[in-house]
């Protein structure tokens, strides 16, 4: 039997030479930024997640942060609810890829939403790229086959999103732009590079933060999404989505859920190894 070295375990870590990922996603994530995920959930799962959402966008204990806008209801920290809006942050599904896109099994949850939009709800694109000023953005892909991404996040989608009704859409590539893009004023339908990516309900994306995107707005009805965003195990939680005692107490037995919840950290072996992120 061989030996584990120090070297071995460094390399599990951080994610060195490891792979969850097929050629074809690996390099699609790579020119494309972002990977769909189809049918994500099961039919049950899917309509539990409706009826929690939409029981949440009425009343929302204390731990969930609750927004109402004129076209949309924005919920943050939406894991606090328990059931499947805790159970789709550890889905074996997504955390396989992040252990590749990120670094090893050295990544934690750093933020949780809901979000009910109704038709007349509009979002801009964001900046993306190098141009992007959030530094949580950052991505990196290497020779090697290895990436590093700063912040990926899954989105849920929790109604059918069909071409321009309510769909979300990217500028494909746009993680790695040099230069700002010229849209900020410019209405969704006007933007020739931006393109729909149309869901079935129960489907989600998986993509680096550092894409240009943005959501057009439902044509005839409410649609209902979850968000989960992942960052490196030092990231710090995102404001207002930090754990109660109650979901630390809840998740302490789920060695998975547990390792998603843990406080921003590094790991000693990458001091000792001299390796940074």
């Amino acid at each position: 039997m061989k030996k584990v070295t120090e070297d071995d375990v460094f390399d599990l870590r951080t994610g060195t030479h490891q792979r969850t990922m097929s050629e074809e996603e690996r390099h699609f994530f790579d020119i494309a930024g972002y990977l769909v995920l189809e049918d994500l959930l099961t039919p049950d799962q899917l309509r539990q997640a409706q009826r929690d959402l939409e029981s949440l966008a009425s009343f929302a204990p204390d731990t969930v942060k609750l927004h109402k806008g004129d076209f949309e209801v924005e919920l943050l920290n939406v894991i606090e609810h328990g059931g499947i809006l805790e159970d789709i942050m550890a889905m074996p599904r997504v955390l396989g890829y992040l252990q590749e896109l990120i670094w090893g099994d050295q990544y934690r949850l750093v933020a949780s939403r809901g979000t009910v939009r109704r038709p007349g709800s509009r979002r801009c694109l964001n900046q993306g790229g190098i141009a992007d000023p959030r530094r949580y953005t950052r991505y990196r892909g290497f020779r090697e086959g290895e990436f590093r991404c700063l912040m990926v996040t899954c989105i849920v989608a929790l109604c059918d999103a069909a071409q321009g009704d309510g769909t979300f859409c990217v500028i494909p590539a746009s993680h790695k732009s040099n230069l700002p893009h010229p849209y900020a004023e410019r209405n969704l339908e006007e933007i020739v590079p931006l393109r729909d990516i149309p869901l079935r309900a129960g489907s989600g994306i998986l993509y680096c933060e550092g894409l240009s995107y943005a959501m057009k707005s439902p044509r005839t009805r409410n649609h209902g999404w979850l968000s989960y965003q992942y960052g490196p195990s030092y990231m710090l939680t995102w404001p207002g989505c930090e754990s109660s005692s109650e979901l630390l107490a809840r998740t302490a037995r789920d060695a998975v859920k547990a390792h998603l919840l843990m406080p921003p950290y590094y790991h000693p072996l990458q001091s000792q190894k001299g390796k940074g992120y």
